[in-house]
């Protein structure tokens, strides 16, 4: 069977793969075991069979209820539906990162994209929500099994938690940003109805739905992901293991469910 890195889903918005991608010492993330999407709730009975076929058992949604009231997820009914919503985060950012990391990150230099991709790495709200992923992720050992996450877009809390999962995967990082910027050729020459449909204009919402209007992602936003890390751990795996619960043994668990 080819694989292929866009799934061919009728209603799936920014519906992709994350197979294949190589890591640094020379494996390759295993197809059909990992998905990132954007709202699943224009999915087809179609796209649901299809995916019930891929192996889709765990459908991990970042979104807050009030998003969900708008745009309820459709998944096969083989599939465990959790919510584990990112926002709202539960700190001003200066108190999360504090004085030094806050310098040290120049947070008045960054635009408002930047400011939430670093909240969604060190808050304990949205923190959490990532720890959790990862326990599904660890439980998603059998084989011919996949687990999709998602938001609304695809792009933003999904974005953060595709380079999360990469970077614990130890994918080579050029490739990780190849994936982040794969939304751009989704999005390109998207109209203003799709666009419409990922946001709520509900003040509830108003975080996800400043960031999904616009449908672009930059390489730039993205820079500042690793950088975070590194500023506020001596390297991933120890960010990983500070603000995740991570340590080496279940990096290595996880790498040996996903890797070939």
């Amino acid at each position: 069977m080819e694989h292929q890195r866009m799934l061919d889903l009728k209603g799936g918005v920014n519906f992709r793969e994350l197979g294949g991608y190589s890591t640094v010492n020379g494996k390759h993330v295993k197809w059909q075991k990992i998905l990132r999407s954007g709202n699943m709730a224009e999915l087809t009975d179609d796209d649901l069979r299809f995916l019930t076929d891929y192996g889709l058992r765990i459908d991990i949604d970042f979104r807050s209820p009030a998003e969900m009231e708008y745009y309820a997820d459709r998944y096969p009914e083989e599939a465990a539906y959790v919510n584990l919503a990112v926002y709202p985060f539960s700190k001003p950012l200066f108190k999360n990162l504090g004085i030094v990391n806050y310098m040290k990150m120049k947070i008045d230099d960054q635009d408002y994209v930047d400011q939430s991709y670093i909240q969604m790495l060190v808050d304990k709200h949205a923190r959490m929500a990532y720890q959790r992923m990862f326990e599904l992720l660890l439980a998603n050992d059998k084989p011919g099994q996949s687990l999709v996450f998602h938001c609304s877009a695809g792009k933003d809390r999904t974005g953060v938690a595709a380079f999360l999962i990469l970077s614990a995967l130890q994918v080579k990082p050029e490739e990780i940003l190849k994936d982040y910027l794969l939304t751009n050729l989704f999005f390109e020459g998207a109209s203003a109805t799709e666009i419409n449909h990922l946001v709520t204009n509900d003040a509830r919402n108003a975080l996800a739905d400043k960031l999904n209007s616009n449908l672009a992602v930059s390489s730039e936003n993205f820079k500042v992901l690793e950088r975070t890390c590194k500023t506020v751990a001596a390297s991933m795996d120890e960010y990983f293991e500070k603000y995740l619960g991570l340590p080496p043994e279940k990096l290595e668990k996880l790498r040996a469910i996903y890797l070939e």
